[in-house]
């Protein structure tokens, strides 16, 4: 949007006013004085028409996607599509604005005998808050212009001769206002200073922002709990984003500046002053891994409140825990926090299942590991037990694998893993910008069509073993070794140093000897007895081949899902203990070793 400097408006009086002149003498041409004064009129309101509409829309569109994760708390992905309307909201609601101003400014002069009765501009006067001004005759629609320090002006169409702007607390706004008819002139300004707390609290009114450390926060404004956040980056369309609370640590942008600011999810409210942060640049994340200590750990489902009590029971103190990669950090905390004052640390698992993540949710992750790493934000004053900070973030799960996505062709499969080590890379440099103590986790499960996962990656990002805490793999089944030496193999021949290679998923299906239909290769009817030798054989033949390069073994999974003896899927039994917390006979006893040992 452009400001209507006082120079200007002297210059368009003063040409104005010449004009008038000249045509009362006769001495313009017949074309000039044919010009039309309804063309800008009309196009204003339509500009104005069109502004409003993109605001209601945006405020519609972020009501929507707050009241979607409300509901959907356990699938946030499902909100997707609302996410994505609010950014083409956001970005409509600029364009239109950036018109209006545009329009407002440049009005043109013209020269008809209605352009001389309305020349003259309207005189303003303030009460309270309330901006009233005389009427000009001919006209009964105006333009009203609203400055407030430090961000462009707003411009907005008033049928009638007053309104009552949105306050600016602690600011000193200006206003001005001219007839919406061609060459009228705009009135001498006025102002209002606000209190930095007005009375009453209007919900329209602009948040006021702070900034500690990489963390934004405003008050909230009366009982608005939802709140449509911008985020500026230069050379890039701006992020909208539905915060949900009072304060948000977005993702860091490597080396870049940022400009934030918030407004309440209302029609017609405003936007705060901008507030930036300029981020560190890059650096290429330390691998966190302990060298010599295996970290072994169970799945928890999606239910994670109630996945607590087994993880516990099994004495496990790391667990894989799920979000989706757009969660906001903030709204992780309540699990994070019980997890870890149960002296578990969580494996943070962000998953865009049968999508590519976007870059805003690949930066996200970014806001993870500067919350719940070591000396994060999250942990500041708390005592918790030692080693419950989040060292790993795992990109993905199984993306390299058929089912995810519908089509599987060689092309397709290819880009799928080029654009998956983008994001991935984008992930990783917004990790360490926030966390150098914490590092990504990057599938290198060579699936299917041989190793071209990996191939196709690393010809996306040459560079991708550098940026990476270790490779991610699923190796179920008695050929675990087979799928893991693809991983070591290929990611060697693509240049990578040596790293971590993390067993996220690895179990046993068994219901005690009754039989099912299927287990990765193992015996379908295998007793909990044979389960425990075969998970003890599996896992000291890992350390034994890969030794400190095996940086973590997860359990799939704390339970089964369904009581003994009432599915025949392979899928309901995978569990340490029963559905009811019982035990799995020697099996659970091998499990829970194995924890206590590692």
């Amino acid at each position: 949007m452009f400001s209507q400097t006082l120079c200007g408006r002297r210059l368009l009086s003063a040409a104005l006013a010449a004009l008038i002149a000249l045509s009362g003498l006769g001495l313009l041409s017949a074309s000039s004085s044919a010009a039309s004064p309804h063309a800008t009129p009309v196009a204003l309101r339509t500009a104005a028409a069109q502004a409003t509409r993109a605001d209601h829309v945006l405020v519609a569109r972020a009501r929507a996607l707050h009241r979607c994760e409300r509901t959907q708390r356990a699938h946030p992905r499902r909100c997707n599509v609302q996410r994505r309307a609010v950014q083409r909201a956001g970005a409509q609601l600029a364009r239109s604005e950036h018109r209006l101003a545009q329009l407002s400014r440049t009005g043109g002069v013209v020269v008809s005998a209605r352009a001389a009765a309305v020349a003259a501009a309207p005189k303003l006067t303030v009460s309270g808050q309330k901006v009233a001004w005389t009427s000009v005759s001919g006209s009964s629609s105006y333009v009203f212009v609203r400055k407030v320090p430090g961000l462009a002006d707003q411009y907005s169409v008033v049928n009638g001769t007053s309104t009552t702007p949105a306050a600016v607390p602690g600011k000193t706004v200006q206003f001005s206002v001219r007839a919406n008819v061609s060459g009228s002139t705009w009135a001498s300004q006025v102002s209002i200073a606000y209190p930095v707390v007005p009375p009453p609290v209007v919900t329209t009114t602009a948040p006021t922002m702070t900034v500690s450390g990489q963390t934004l926060g405003w008050k909230a404004i009366g009982s608005v709990t939802a709140y449509v956040l911008d985020a500026k980056i230069a050379g890039q369309a701006d992020q909208y984003t539905v915060v949900n609370g009072t304060s948000v640590t977005p993702a860091a942008v490597a080396g870049a500046t940022v400009s934030y600011s918030v407004r309440t999810d209302v029609d017609s409210s405003a936007w705060s002053s901008p507030v930036s942060i300029a981020y560190a640049a890059s650096a290429p994340a330390p691998d966190p891994t302990p060298a010599s200590s295996l970290q072994m750990g169970v799945v928890a489902g999606s239910a994670l409140s109630y996945e607590l009590p087994f993880v516990q029971q099994l004495g496990a103190h790391t667990a894989r825990m799920e979000f989706s990669a757009d969660t906001s950090a903030s709204s992780m905390a309540s699990t994070i926090d019980t997890y870890a004052k149960a002296g578990i640390r969580p494996m943070l698992l962000a998953t865009f299942a049968s999508d590519m993540p976007t870059s805003a949710e690949a930066q996200n992750v970014g806001t993870w590991a500067a919350a719940y790493g070591p000396g994060g934000s999250f942990w500041a004053g708390k005592t918790y037990p030692a080693d419950t900070a989040v060292t790993d973030i795992e990109f993905g799960n199984e993306t390299s694998y058929s089912y995810e996505f519908s089509d599987n062709s060689a092309s397709a499969y290819a880009a799928r893993a080029q654009s998956y080590a983008l994001s991935a890379k984008t992930a990783a440099t917004a990790i360490a910008a926030a966390n150098p103590h914490v590092g990504l986790l990057v599938q290198g499960d060579n699936a299917q069509q041989g190793t071209a996962w990996v191939q196709n990656m690393f010809k996306a990002v040459p560079n991708l073993g550098s940026l990476v805490a270790g490779w991610t793999i699923h190796p179920y089944g008695p050929n675990w070794a087979t799928r893991i030496d693809s991983t070591i193999s290929s990611t060697q021949a693509a240049g990578s140093p040596d790293k971590p290679i993390f067993v996220t998923e690895w179990g046993i299906s068994t219901d005690n000897g009754r039989c099912l239909d299927d287990n990765y290769g193992f015996d379908k009817c295998m007793t909990y007895s044979s389960a425990a030798t075969t998970l003890h054989t599996a896992l000291t033949g890992m350390e034994s081949r890969y030794g400190s390069r095996l940086g973590g073994f997860f359990l799939y999974q704390a339970h089964d899902q369904y009581a003994t003896g009432t599915q025949s899927g392979r899928e309901a039994y995978f569990g340490a203990l029963q559905s009811n917390k019982a035990s799995k006979g020697a099996y659970t006893t091998e499990v829970k070793a194995d924890l206590a040992a590692n």
